[in-house]
């Protein structure tokens, strides 16, 4: 199993690229800017890092979508804003910054197929900081978060690419590199032995 991950060169992923907590969810740091150098047919899992220039992910979509038919795993943080990816239900929505502060404050959020494997490595608190927006579940993929409206902030996705799509609204990379909201480590942490699991 080996894993690339996305670089964009931006302050957050040069911090978090320096940190040895995270080096073993990944085998080369891959610059966006360059994608199109890389032979991406050696990687089996290639990751799309948080808050990536729109215009580059839009540049690459076609290498994207090649990686995901060729049955290869591609797992995406974050917006996708402007249809970068094809096929993508994105909905924004508001993000709650507070809801841990407030007396018996929560963000509502329902575990789903909670038999993933996933689940045997995070918990549905370790997903539970905020979310910038949320996804329709593609028929046959399966949601593992729901908001109270049905719609989803992760999901999987074996079924729409000859691959597999995991694509989550939520920005861990991000705030890890910035060195806030400690809850999103345990999340991915859990993600990370995941995939190497295979």
């Amino acid at each position: 199993m080996k894993v690339a991950i996305l670089d964009n060169g931006y302050s957050f992923h040069h911090r978090f690229f320096q940190m040895d907590e995270f080096a073993y969810m990944y085998d080369d740091v891959l610059q966006l800017r360059q994608l199109h150098t890389y032979d991406l047919s050696q990687y089996d899992t290639l990751i799309v890092n948080d808050r990536m220039s729109l215009m580059l992910l839009k540049r690459y979509q076609s290498l994207f979508v090649k990686f995901l038919q060729e049955g290869k795993r591609l797992v995406v943080f974050g917006e996708v804003l402007d249809n970068w990816l094809p096929g993508i239900d994105w909905e924004e929505s508001e993000v709650n910054f507070s809801w841990w502060v407030k007396e018996h404050g929560d963000l509502p959020l329902m575990a789903e197929n909670t038999d993933h494997p996933l689940y045997q490595h995070v918990s549905l608190s370790d997903m539970k900081w905020h979310y910038h927006g949320t996804f329709h579940v593609p028929e046959g993929a399966k949601s593992l978060v729901n908001t109270p409206e049905g719609r989803a902030i992760i999901y999987t996705d074996d079924v729409s690419y000859q691959g597999e799509l995991i694509i989550t609204t939520l920005d861990p990379i991000f705030h890890i590199g910035l060195g806030f909201i400690d809850q999103s480590k345990p999340f991915l942490h859990g993600m990370a032995k995941w995939l190497r699991e295979g």
